[in-house]
Protein backbone atom coordinates (compact mmCIF):
# COMPACT_ATOMS: atom_id res chain seq x y z
CA UNK A 1 0.00 0.00 0.00
CA UNK A 2 1.78 3.55 -0.97
CA UNK A 3 1.51 5.85 1.91
CA UNK A 4 3.67 9.14 2.37
CA UNK A 5 5.79 8.77 5.82
CA UNK A 6 6.62 12.19 7.39
CA UNK A 7 9.60 11.74 10.03
CA UNK A 8 10.95 14.51 12.34
CA UNK A 9 13.89 16.40 10.73
CA UNK A 10 13.33 15.31 7.01
CA UNK A 11 11.37 15.55 4.17
CA UNK A 12 8.04 13.14 3.73
CA UNK A 13 8.50 10.52 1.44
CA UNK A 14 6.26 8.34 -0.46
CA UNK A 15 6.80 4.68 0.78
CA UNK A 16 5.44 1.14 0.44
CA UNK A 17 3.61 -0.77 3.48
CA UNK A 18 1.57 -3.77 4.13
CA UNK A 19 -2.32 -2.98 4.74
CA UNK A 20 -2.11 -4.51 7.91
CA UNK A 21 -2.50 -2.93 11.35
CA UNK A 22 0.64 -4.32 12.58
CA UNK A 23 2.67 -3.05 9.75
CA UNK A 24 0.98 0.87 10.81
CA UNK A 25 1.77 0.37 13.81
CA UNK A 26 5.69 -0.93 13.02
CA UNK A 27 5.44 2.54 10.92
CA UNK A 28 4.81 4.54 13.46
CA UNK A 29 6.41 2.49 16.68
CA UNK A 30 3.23 1.67 18.46
CA UNK A 31 -0.24 1.81 18.46
CA UNK A 32 -1.82 3.61 15.86
CA UNK A 33 -3.92 6.93 16.37
CA UNK A 34 -6.09 7.93 12.96
CA UNK A 35 -7.59 11.02 12.65
CA UNK A 36 -8.85 13.11 9.55
CA UNK A 37 -7.65 16.73 9.74
CA UNK A 38 -7.97 17.50 6.16
CA UNK A 39 -10.82 17.82 3.59
CA UNK A 40 -9.22 15.43 1.23
CA UNK A 41 -9.70 11.56 1.64
CA UNK A 42 -7.16 10.83 3.64
CA UNK A 43 -6.03 9.90 7.40
CA UNK A 44 -3.26 10.52 9.06
CA UNK A 45 -1.67 7.85 11.08
CA UNK A 46 0.63 8.57 14.29
CA UNK A 47 1.93 7.07 17.14
CA UNK A 48 -1.23 7.02 20.33
CA UNK A 49 0.91 7.73 23.01
CA UNK A 50 3.41 9.81 21.38
CA UNK A 51 3.57 12.64 23.86
CA UNK A 52 3.43 10.52 26.95
CA UNK A 53 6.62 8.31 25.67
CA UNK A 54 8.63 12.51 24.66
CA UNK A 55 8.46 11.45 20.75
CA UNK A 56 10.39 14.66 18.57
CA UNK A 57 7.46 16.77 17.73
CA UNK A 58 7.59 16.66 14.19
CA UNK A 59 4.98 18.81 12.55
CA UNK A 60 2.25 21.41 13.28
CA UNK A 61 -1.33 21.03 11.96
CA UNK A 62 -3.62 24.63 11.80
CA UNK A 63 -7.29 25.02 11.83
CA UNK A 64 -8.79 26.95 8.60
CA UNK A 65 -8.34 30.33 9.85
CA UNK A 66 -4.63 29.08 10.23
CA UNK A 67 -4.45 29.13 13.98
CA UNK A 68 -1.80 26.32 15.11
CA UNK A 69 -4.25 23.51 17.24
CA UNK A 70 -1.80 20.43 17.40
CA UNK A 71 1.70 19.31 16.72
CA UNK A 72 2.10 15.44 15.77
CA UNK A 73 4.84 14.15 17.66
CA UNK A 74 7.01 11.28 16.02
CA UNK A 75 6.41 9.63 12.52
CA UNK A 76 3.27 9.57 10.96
CA UNK A 77 1.72 8.61 7.80
CA UNK A 78 -0.31 10.05 5.74
CA UNK A 79 -2.81 7.71 3.48
CA UNK A 80 -5.79 6.84 1.18
CA UNK A 81 -9.12 6.22 2.83
CA UNK A 82 -11.47 3.54 0.61
CA UNK A 83 -14.95 2.83 1.18
CA UNK A 84 -14.41 0.44 4.22
CA UNK A 85 -10.70 0.89 5.27
CA UNK A 86 -7.15 2.72 4.13
CA UNK A 87 -5.60 2.20 0.50
CA UNK A 88 -3.53 3.56 -1.46
CA UNK A 89 -2.57 7.26 -1.06
CA UNK A 90 -3.10 8.73 -4.80
CA UNK A 91 -0.05 10.38 -6.86
CA UNK A 92 -1.56 13.73 -6.58
CA UNK A 93 -2.43 13.96 -3.02
CA UNK A 94 1.29 12.25 -2.16
CA UNK A 95 2.67 15.56 -4.56
CA UNK A 96 -0.03 17.54 -2.66
CA UNK A 97 0.85 16.54 1.00
CA UNK A 98 4.60 16.43 0.11
CA UNK A 99 4.81 19.91 -0.49
CA UNK A 100 2.59 21.13 2.22
CA UNK A 101 4.95 18.53 4.78
CA UNK A 102 8.07 19.70 2.71
CA UNK A 103 10.29 21.36 5.24
CA UNK A 104 11.14 20.22 9.18
CA UNK A 105 9.60 22.52 12.01
CA UNK A 106 11.43 23.32 15.20
CA UNK A 107 9.03 24.66 18.05
CA UNK A 108 9.53 27.69 20.59
CA UNK A 109 7.72 28.73 23.37
CA UNK A 110 6.76 32.73 22.89
CA UNK A 111 4.64 35.19 24.82
CA UNK A 112 2.93 32.20 26.27
CA UNK A 113 1.97 30.46 22.80
CA UNK A 114 3.56 27.70 20.91
CA UNK A 115 5.16 28.44 17.19
CA UNK A 116 6.12 26.45 14.43
CA UNK A 117 9.04 27.48 12.29
CA UNK A 118 10.64 25.88 9.25
CA UNK A 119 13.67 25.06 8.76
CA UNK A 120 15.80 24.26 5.86
CA UNK A 121 16.24 21.09 4.20
CA UNK A 122 19.98 19.88 5.49
CA UNK A 123 21.99 17.64 3.23
CA UNK A 124 20.43 13.88 3.62
CA UNK A 125 23.14 12.27 5.16
CA UNK A 126 22.68 15.13 8.09
CA UNK A 127 19.04 15.45 8.67
CA UNK A 128 18.51 14.17 12.43
CA UNK A 129 15.13 14.53 14.01
CA UNK A 130 14.31 17.46 15.72
CA UNK A 131 14.41 17.71 19.53
CA UNK A 132 11.61 17.45 21.95
CA UNK A 133 11.68 21.15 22.82
CA UNK A 134 13.93 24.04 22.46
CA UNK A 135 14.95 25.43 26.04
CA UNK A 136 14.71 29.19 26.15
CA UNK A 137 17.72 30.60 25.11
CA UNK A 138 19.70 32.13 22.33
CA UNK A 139 17.42 30.78 20.27
CA UNK A 140 14.24 32.40 21.45
CA UNK A 141 15.82 36.02 21.35
CA UNK A 142 16.80 35.18 18.01
CA UNK A 143 13.42 34.13 17.26
CA UNK A 144 11.73 37.17 19.10
CA UNK A 145 13.90 39.26 17.14
CA UNK A 146 12.50 37.78 14.21
CA UNK A 147 8.83 38.01 14.65
CA UNK A 148 9.00 41.58 15.69
CA UNK A 149 11.44 42.08 12.19
CA UNK A 150 9.06 40.20 10.31
CA UNK A 151 5.75 41.98 11.64
CA UNK A 152 7.46 45.43 11.49
CA UNK A 153 7.92 44.43 7.60
CA UNK A 154 4.67 43.17 6.62
CA UNK A 155 3.19 46.31 8.46
CA UNK A 156 5.12 48.39 6.32
CA UNK A 157 4.35 46.91 3.41
CA UNK A 158 0.67 46.85 3.91
CA UNK A 159 0.40 50.32 4.84
CA UNK A 160 2.04 52.07 2.45
CA UNK A 161 0.83 49.90 -0.53
CA UNK A 162 -2.68 48.87 -1.35
CA UNK A 163 -1.17 46.32 -4.06
CA UNK A 164 0.62 44.69 -1.44
CA UNK A 165 -2.21 44.01 0.19
CA UNK A 166 -4.29 42.93 -2.51
CA UNK A 167 -1.68 40.03 -3.39
CA UNK A 168 -1.09 38.92 -0.05
CA UNK A 169 -4.16 38.98 2.06
CA UNK A 170 -3.27 36.90 4.70
CA UNK A 171 -0.61 38.77 6.93
CA UNK A 172 -0.48 35.85 8.91
CA UNK A 173 1.00 33.94 6.26
CA UNK A 174 3.19 36.74 4.93
CA UNK A 175 4.90 37.28 8.21
CA UNK A 176 5.56 34.11 8.57
CA UNK A 177 7.19 33.66 5.15
CA UNK A 178 9.22 36.81 5.98
CA UNK A 179 10.05 35.62 9.03
CA UNK A 180 11.51 32.09 7.41
CA UNK A 181 13.65 33.88 5.15
CA UNK A 182 15.26 35.78 8.30
CA UNK A 183 15.80 32.28 10.15
CA UNK A 184 17.37 30.44 7.18
CA UNK A 185 19.79 33.80 6.68
CA UNK A 186 17.81 34.66 3.38
CA UNK A 187 17.93 38.18 4.08
CA UNK A 188 18.45 39.15 0.21
CA UNK A 189 15.10 38.45 -0.59
CA UNK A 190 14.21 41.30 1.93
CA UNK A 191 16.69 43.68 0.67
CA UNK A 192 15.27 42.58 -3.09
CA UNK A 193 11.52 42.98 -1.96
CA UNK A 194 12.47 46.55 0.06
CA UNK A 195 14.29 47.77 -3.00
CA UNK A 196 11.50 46.63 -6.00
CA UNK A 197 8.80 48.73 -3.42
CA UNK A 198 10.62 51.92 -3.49
CA UNK A 199 11.20 52.04 -7.15
CA UNK A 200 6.93 51.05 -7.57
CA UNK A 201 5.86 53.42 -4.61
CA UNK A 202 8.25 56.24 -5.40
CA UNK A 203 9.30 56.00 -1.64
CA UNK A 204 13.18 56.78 -1.97
CA UNK A 205 14.54 56.56 1.01
CA UNK A 206 11.61 55.56 3.42
CA UNK A 207 13.25 51.80 3.42
CA UNK A 208 16.56 53.19 5.50
CA UNK A 209 14.90 52.50 8.82
CA UNK A 210 14.17 48.88 7.69
CA UNK A 211 17.33 48.53 6.05
CA UNK A 212 19.16 49.26 9.01
CA UNK A 213 17.40 47.02 10.79
CA UNK A 214 18.29 44.54 8.55
CA UNK A 215 21.93 45.81 8.59
CA UNK A 216 21.85 44.98 12.59
CA UNK A 217 20.13 41.65 12.33
CA UNK A 218 22.42 40.53 9.81
CA UNK A 219 25.65 41.32 12.12
CA UNK A 220 23.69 40.22 15.59
CA UNK A 221 23.36 36.12 14.02
CA UNK A 222 26.53 36.24 11.54
CA UNK A 223 25.10 36.20 8.13
CA UNK A 224 26.74 37.56 5.30
CA UNK A 225 24.87 39.23 2.24
CA UNK A 226 26.09 41.01 -0.90
CA UNK A 227 23.44 43.37 -3.49
CA UNK A 228 24.32 43.73 -7.49
CA UNK A 229 23.30 47.39 -8.52
CA UNK A 230 23.05 48.26 -12.54
CA UNK A 231 22.58 51.60 -14.07
CA UNK A 232 19.21 52.73 -14.58
CA UNK A 233 17.54 52.81 -17.77
CA UNK A 234 17.32 56.42 -18.28
CA UNK A 235 18.74 59.03 -20.51
CA UNK A 236 20.77 60.10 -17.72
CA UNK A 237 22.58 57.16 -17.64
CA UNK A 238 23.17 56.13 -21.20
CA UNK A 239 26.45 57.62 -21.35
CA UNK A 240 27.82 56.30 -18.17
CA UNK A 241 27.06 52.67 -18.87
CA UNK A 242 30.03 49.90 -18.87
CA UNK A 243 32.43 53.20 -18.53
CA UNK A 244 35.57 52.92 -16.33
CA UNK A 245 36.31 54.77 -13.33
CA UNK A 246 39.00 56.76 -14.33
CA UNK A 247 36.89 57.68 -17.35
CA UNK A 248 34.45 59.04 -15.04
CA UNK A 249 36.61 60.88 -13.10
CA UNK A 250 38.57 62.42 -16.27
CA UNK A 251 34.86 64.44 -16.83
CA UNK A 252 34.34 65.05 -13.56
CA UNK A 253 31.76 62.70 -12.95
CA UNK A 254 31.46 60.85 -10.06
CA UNK A 255 29.31 57.25 -9.02
CA UNK A 256 25.66 58.50 -8.07
CA UNK A 257 23.93 56.39 -5.79
CA UNK A 258 20.23 57.67 -7.43
CA UNK A 259 21.67 56.53 -11.13
CA UNK A 260 21.43 52.42 -9.58
CA UNK A 261 18.84 50.35 -8.86
CA UNK A 262 18.96 47.22 -6.70
CA UNK A 263 18.32 44.11 -9.26
CA UNK A 264 19.85 41.19 -6.93
CA UNK A 265 20.56 40.25 -3.47
CA UNK A 266 21.62 37.16 -1.86
CA UNK A 267 23.58 35.46 1.11
CA UNK A 268 27.33 35.37 0.72
CA UNK A 269 29.02 31.90 0.58
CA UNK A 270 31.99 31.49 3.14
CA UNK A 271 35.12 32.73 1.90
CA UNK A 272 33.43 34.25 -1.49
CA UNK A 273 35.45 36.89 -2.86
CA UNK A 274 34.48 39.57 -5.20
CA UNK A 275 36.04 37.61 -7.92
CA UNK A 276 33.85 34.93 -7.48
CA UNK A 277 30.73 36.94 -7.33
CA UNK A 278 31.86 38.34 -10.72
CA UNK A 279 32.34 34.61 -12.47
CA UNK A 280 28.96 33.29 -11.03
CA UNK A 281 27.05 36.33 -12.74
CA UNK A 282 29.28 36.04 -15.99
CA UNK A 283 29.16 32.05 -15.93
CA UNK A 284 26.31 30.43 -13.89
CA UNK A 285 23.56 33.27 -13.32
CA UNK A 286 21.16 32.13 -10.56
CA UNK A 287 17.70 31.35 -11.94
CA UNK A 288 15.97 34.45 -10.27
CA UNK A 289 18.70 37.29 -11.88
CA UNK A 290 17.06 39.49 -14.00
CA UNK A 291 19.97 41.71 -14.31
CA UNK A 292 22.80 41.13 -17.37
CA UNK A 293 25.90 39.64 -16.60
CA UNK A 294 27.83 41.79 -14.28
CA UNK A 295 29.66 44.44 -15.90
CA UNK A 296 31.83 47.60 -15.80
CA UNK A 297 30.09 50.69 -14.42
CA UNK A 298 28.10 47.94 -11.84
CA UNK A 299 28.28 48.34 -7.93
CA UNK A 300 29.19 45.26 -5.72
CA UNK A 301 27.85 46.00 -2.21
CA UNK A 302 28.81 43.43 0.45
CA UNK A 303 26.88 43.76 3.89
CA UNK A 304 28.97 42.47 6.74
CA UNK A 305 29.63 43.03 10.79
CA UNK A 306 26.22 45.78 10.10
CA UNK A 307 28.64 47.71 7.89
CA UNK A 308 27.90 48.33 3.98
CA UNK A 309 31.18 48.27 1.47
CA UNK A 310 30.69 49.16 -1.76
CA UNK A 311 32.69 48.32 -4.98
CA UNK A 312 32.48 49.27 -8.38
CA UNK A 313 33.58 47.21 -11.45
CA UNK A 314 36.19 48.63 -12.99
CA UNK A 315 37.82 47.58 -16.49
CA UNK A 316 40.36 46.29 -13.93
CA UNK A 317 39.23 44.74 -10.88
CA UNK A 318 37.27 46.12 -8.39
CA UNK A 319 37.62 49.46 -6.65
CA UNK A 320 36.08 50.66 -3.69
CA UNK A 321 33.45 53.12 -3.26
CA UNK A 322 33.49 54.83 0.03
CA UNK A 323 30.78 57.59 -0.50
CA UNK A 324 28.23 55.24 -2.06
CA UNK A 325 25.44 55.49 0.51
CA UNK A 326 26.40 58.79 1.61
CA UNK A 327 23.21 60.56 1.40
CA UNK A 328 24.25 64.51 0.00
CA UNK A 329 21.93 67.51 0.07
CA UNK A 330 18.70 67.76 -1.31
CA UNK A 331 19.86 69.62 -4.34
CA UNK A 332 22.70 67.09 -4.74
CA UNK A 333 20.56 64.71 -4.60
CA UNK A 334 18.62 65.72 -8.19
CA UNK A 335 18.33 64.10 -10.94
CA UNK A 336 21.06 65.52 -13.40
CA UNK A 337 21.01 65.09 -16.98
CA UNK A 338 24.85 64.13 -18.70
CA UNK A 339 24.63 66.90 -20.86
CA UNK A 340 24.46 69.18 -17.87
CA UNK A 341 27.09 67.95 -16.28
CA UNK A 342 29.08 68.07 -19.51
CA UNK A 343 28.46 71.94 -19.56
CA UNK A 344 29.42 71.76 -15.81
CA UNK A 345 32.63 69.77 -16.04
CA UNK A 346 33.55 72.50 -19.70
CA UNK A 347 32.64 75.84 -17.36
CA UNK A 348 35.25 74.28 -14.56
CA UNK A 349 37.88 73.82 -16.89
CA UNK A 350 37.63 77.12 -18.48
CA UNK A 351 37.33 78.85 -15.33
CA UNK A 352 40.66 77.15 -13.93
CA UNK A 353 42.36 76.83 -17.08
CA UNK A 354 45.41 79.47 -16.94
CA UNK A 355 45.24 81.97 -19.84
CA UNK A 356 47.63 84.76 -21.42
CA UNK A 357 46.96 88.36 -21.93
CA UNK A 358 45.39 89.57 -24.54
CA UNK A 359 46.66 92.94 -25.59
CA UNK A 360 44.93 92.97 -28.88
CA UNK A 361 41.19 95.05 -28.79
CA UNK A 362 38.43 93.00 -28.39
CA UNK A 363 36.04 92.39 -31.23
CA UNK A 364 32.31 92.26 -30.65
CA UNK A 365 31.17 89.12 -30.00
CA UNK A 366 28.88 87.44 -32.98
CA UNK A 367 25.06 87.14 -32.07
Amino acid sequence: MKVLMVEPGKSPYETEIEGGLESLQAAVGGDIQATYPFDDLVGLICNDEGKLIGLPLNRALYDDEGHLYDIVPGNFLIIGLGEEDFTDLPADLIEKYTERFKYPEKFFRLAGEIVAVKQPLPPEEKQQPASVMEEPGRDDIRLDDTTDLAFDLDEFFRQNSGAYADLYPDSHAEKERMADELLSGDTGKIRMRLAAFEREEHMEGETAPLLARISSYEKEYGISTYSIYQLGLSDNTDNLRFMSLDWLESKGFSVDRDHYQMVYARQREPGETLEDIYRRFNIDHPEDFRGHSLSVSDVVVLHENGADAAYYVDSIGFKELPGFFDAGAPEARRDVSVREQLDNARKQAAQTEPKAPDKRPREPERS
